[in-house]
């Protein structure tokens, strides 16, 4: 639990501070935290690249095209502890279910929760506190994902899906009485949006067998927390990415992936340049975030990950690594275990992720 003392600017920028720490994904700005932390221990181990590989019951968040090639029911959730150097109480959960629905694709349902921990609000003036408070991001999500195209596999173009997802965004960061602590009367801590992705994954054989997906992320409206002039978009961002097939056998299949993200958010140069200042669609001047990395898989059951994230916004350049095991239960189930370790910013220590799923 942190205790906090209140600056001139109140808990909303104390909390917006901590939420731009504990991520450290500068490439997707925008007014929230839980939308730029990446999910599934596989991916993040292959350098937090997945748009075009199929993340399983994740899969609706990394681009809910890939949905459409799910065969068969999936469960999986993953936990971290964000900041495991600074405090116990900060921490992100993810449920996800994906299902197969036929010849037509698949659909998925993920549900996010992000704990920025709790706080003791302690008066300017001093004094005795007036309580705790917890603070929170919940993100419920409905996707789906539907085949388009279905080839030889053998062909230059042997599959095209198409996919979305429509997603409710909850902030939490503070009650009004602790805003009236703050100095802000008759306004809480508290805004949420809509957001809704959309996705395209093409597969094929040229060469070697690919993949490649694109996600445009989080559209939709603004958190207003205060007033309107001052409403923080959603962390829009470009994903687009590939993914090969190096080897393929029996006995052991290694794939390489790549993700290119690039912000869709437009910051004003000058504030004196519009009467309107607020953030627009559009390229910015911010720099692009590029994600890869390779894993290696042994017997279909053993997987071996390795991975790089170059990241010149949030000054991240470093490995990522991680490692899964498959158990077989008879032919119709399968528990899936991953661990992956991915750095941050700031110096802050490593972030490790932990996954469980069940394939039904």
């Amino acid at each position: 639990m942190r205790r906090l003392r209140w600056g001139f600017l109140g808990l909303v920028v104390a909390a917006a501070l901590l939420s731009t720490t504990l991520t450290a994904h500068a490439q997707t700005h925008g007014g929230t935290g839980i939308l730029k932390i990446k999910p599934g221990a596989r991916a993040t181990g292959m350098g937090q690249a997945g748009v075009a590989l199929g993340q399983r019951a994740h899969s609706v968040w990394w681009n809910p095209a890939l949905l459409a090639s799910l065969e068969r029911q999936e469960i999986s959730s993953t936990v971290a502890k964000l900041v495991p150097d600074l405090a116990d109480d900060v921490y992100y959960l993810n449920f996800a279910y994906g299902s197969s629905f036929g010849d037509w694709g698949g659909f998925g349902i993920n549900v996010m929760y992000l704990s920025y921990g709790e706080t003791e609000a302690m008066p300017e003036e001093g004094g005795e506190s007036p309580g705790t408070f917890r603070s929170y991001e919940f993100v419920p999500v409905i996707g789906a994902g539907l085949k388009l195209i279905e080839g030889d596999p053998e062909s230059a173009l042997a599959g095209l899906d198409v996919g979305m997802s429509i997603k409710y965004v909850w902030v939490d960061l503070a009650p009004a009485w602790a805003m009236a602590v703050a100095g802000i009367e008759n306004k809480d801590g508290r805004a949420d949006a809509f957001g809704v992705d959309i996705g395209m994954a093409m597969r094929g054989h040229l060469v070697l067998p690919y993949a490649l997906g694109i996600n445009i992320q989080n559209f939709g409206s603004d958190l207003v927390f205060l007033d309107a002039d001052n409403a923080d978009p959603l962390p829009r961002n470009l994903k687009a990415g590939i993914g090969l097939w190096l080897l393929q056998s029996d006995a052991v299949e290694i794939v390489a992936v790549f993700d290119f993200n690039k912000a869709l958010i437009d910051y004003p140069t000058h504030e004196y340049a519009s009467d309107d200042v607020r953030p627009k669609i559009g390229w910015g001047g911010m720099k692009e975030l590029l994600n890869g990395g390779a894993e290696i898989t042994l017997q279909e059951r053993l997987h071996f990950r390795l991975g790089y994230v170059h990241d010149p916004e949030g000054e991240i350049e470093a490995m990522t690594f991680g490692a899964g095991l498959d158990v077989g239960f008879g032919s119709a189930r399968t528990v899936r275990f991953d661990y992956s370790s991915i750095p941050q910013a700031l110096d802050l220590a490593r972030v490790s992720y932990l996954s469980v799923g069940v394939q039904l």
